[in-house]
């Protein structure tokens, strides 16, 4: 392999981004460009690439993340923008950049892992990921004992609602604590500000942001920002209507008095895989805005 330059930590550097972003465009769609000015990376969130003529020709992203996994607090790393400019493809590039973030950070965190697409499944076991099938969960309407409260669909351009989305997403709460998220503020609000834009739900009485949507007689929720513990059971029975008749939770969920069916689901498209030590993951979710 030609020797490249390797860089990281550059985003302030204005060449070295906007070529990284050209090549996320041309790549993925991805306007890192504007949520770079919003400032919504909060120093989590660092690129390793290769360069030739100060032009971005390869990369591999690292994004910190802390994780609660059965209860106990783990240090990860999950990785993304994975990526090589077409006219530097099939020469190791991607490969060499995973070997040397692998290297740097196996011994001082707990977990690496990252989401694959379907053409890249065989991969990422070459670097020592194993592949994990993660669950889906859902609870049927019907065992609902439903309740009222005050609920006010969030407008991310309305200066009180984003403070709210702000305060809350800032130090919201693990989800769960058989696999949760938590200082997750990046990618966090760019879900919020962009994805699910359309879909963030404040229960007022509860101080709680849902991030749900309704398709097919069924609600998602993808995720609940709280500052404190969840009581999923009596959040569920506040916020079904009628028409509904599945809850699929895009996270692990944990009632006290419902029970979810729970079962493994092949995600093509979205494939985990993972490096731990001491650390068992085994029929979980990571939610989906913590996903990169």
């Amino acid at each position: 392999m030609r020797e490249y330059t390797l860089i990281s930590d550059y985003m302030n550097i204005d060449k070295y981004r906007k070529s990284f972003n050209k090549l996320a465009m041309d790549t993925f769609g991805l306007d890192f460009e504007d949520w770079y000015h919003r400032g919504l990376f909060y120093n989590k969130y660092m690129c390793y690439s290769y360069i030739n003529e100060d032009e971005v020709i390869a990369n591999v992203s690292i994004n910190k993340m802390d994780l609660i996994v059965e209860g106990q607090n783990k240090k990860a790393i999950q990785i993304g923008t994975v990526m090589t400019h077409p006219d530097y493809r099939n020469k190791g590039l991607s490969a060499s950049l995973m070997k040397y973030i692998i290297e740097k950070y196996e011994k001082n965190y707990d977990v690496i892992y990252l989401f694959a697409n379907k053409e890249v499944l065989n991969f990422y076991p070459k670097f020592g990921f194993d592949k994990v099938i993660e669950a889906a969960y859902q609870l049927d309407v019907d065992q609902l004992q439903k309740k009222e409260t005050l609920i006010k669909k969030l407008d991310k351009d309305n200066e009180e609602d984003r403070k709210t989305i702000e305060r809350l997403g800032s130090n919201r709460l693990p989800i769960s604590k058989r696999l949760g998220v938590y200082n997750d503020i990046w990618p966090l609000f760019v879900y919020c500000l962009y994805e699910y834009r359309n879909d963030l739900y404040y229960l007022v009485n509860e101080d709680v942001i849902l991030i749900m949507r309704r398709e097919d007689k069924k609600l998602n929720i993808y995720d609940i920002l709280s500052l404190k513990p969840i009581d999923l059971d009596s959040i569920v029975e506040k916020v079904v209507i009628p028409d509904d008749r599945i809850v699929e939770f895009h996270f692990v969920p944990e009632f006290s008095r419902y029970k979810s069916s729970e079962a493994l689901k092949e995600r093509p498209d979205d494939t985990l895989f993972v490096i731990s030590k001491n650390t068992s993951l085994k029929e979980i979710l990571f939610p989906m805005p913590s996903r990169t």
